[in-house]
């Protein structure tokens, strides 16, 4: 394992770690296998909160933005490119399910699912392309975007950052550390939602049943 991960860390040491987290970040949003939250975790060990090795406040930034400029190319292929998008982003009985949940989540959440859905693996897309798909209020998008791309970049920054302070003589424990953590998260997000899902249905049903 360690040898697997030396050209990662050796990346994410160095002036290159910047490129990465952005270009990962991007990319993420629309092909949802590329390790965003990892590069950024990985270059998260290494930062400091002065100086430029890499630099912890535009870790953040750039894999802010690059995250919010990829959630909103997903919404701009799921409003003006849909048959593509679809064919593409959501494709098989497996992609039709993901966005049939999606548009449930918007419809029950509004804009704050675009925030938790940022938490969750292959969410973030198939949330992005539906909002475009269903002609969900751009400006609105973009400002839940931010808020979920930035937070998102924050937390997972900072979890690298906490690892690389907690094991400083070992950056691969460090790097492992800041994923269990973030699997952690995520598993907590998708039961929260997964609760609020059953409780909303069982108050559909008892409002059914009642009338």
């Amino acid at each position: 394992m360690e040898a697997w991960f030396d050209p990662v860390l050796t990346a994410a040491n160095s002036p290159w770690a910047y490129l990465i987290v952005f270009t990962f970040a991007y990319l993420d949003a629309i092909i949802p296998i590329v390790p965003s939250e990892t590069s950024l975790i990985a270059c998260g060990v290494f930062a400091t909160a002065t100086g430029f090795s890499p630099n912890l406040f535009l870790l953040i930034a750039l894999g802010g933005l690059g995250a919010w400029l990829g959630d909103n190319t997903v919404y701009a292929l799921g409003r003006w490119a849909e048959p593509f998008a679809t064919k593409h982003l959501l494709s098989g009985e497996r992609g039709k399910k993901a966005r049939e949940r999606a548009e449930g989540w918007l419809r029950d959440y509004g804009g704050v699912i675009i925030i938790v859905a940022r938490y969750i693996p292959g969410g973030r897309t198939a949330v992005s392309l539906t909002a475009g798909t269903v002609d969900y209020p751009w400006p609105k998008f973009r400002f839940y975007a931010a808020i979920a791309g930035f937070s998102w970049a924050a937390y997972a920054a900072l979890l690298g950052y906490w690892g690389g302070a907690a094991f400083k003589d070992d950056p691969l424990k460090a790097v492992l550390a800041g994923i269990a953590a973030a699997f952690a998260v995520t598993l907590l997000v998708e039961v929260g939602r997964r609760i609020a899902a059953w409780r909303r249905k069982r108050a559909r049903a008892s409002e059914a049943s009642s009338e």
